[in-house]
């Protein structure tokens, strides 16, 4: 091989992330959400496990609706304002445990990659 082989082009590409948003119906609506980074992802994972493991119902809930919105996008792929949403207080409030499971599991199926194969079938 004569060609110089470029490091710091394969780091710089190696950590160059995309969001990868799509369209999808949470809430009855249409909205735009993120795919989460494997660190996000693990990161609720981690704290909502600890949250049960001491009891706290409430925390475990607000980490989750938190990283929901976390994930909502405009159209164009550009993150929203946290004041342009409501507050997890606010959402928790607004709906009932299967609507709130059912926006979170959206979320966290497009972090796998699962949720467009689900919306094709």
């Amino acid at each position: 091989m004569t060609e110089k082989y470029d490091l710091k082009a394969l780091k710089a590409a190696l950590l160059k992330s995309d969001d990868h948003v799509i369209e999808t119906q949470i809430f009855g609506t249409k909205a735009f959400i993120r795919r989460l980074k494997a660190a996000e992802l693990q990161e609720n994972e981690d704290g909502m496990k600890a949250a049960i493991d001491s009891g706290d119902i409430n925390k475990a809930a607000q980490l989750n609706v938190q990283l929901l919105l976390s994930c909502l996008m405009t159209p164009d792929g550009k993150r929203i304002p946290a004041g342009a949403l409501p507050s997890v207080d606010d959402l928790l409030a607004a709906h009932d445990n299967p609507t709130l499971v059912e926006a979170i599991g959206a979320v966290k199926r497009h972090a796998v990659g699962s949720l467009e194969e689900a919306e094709k079938n």
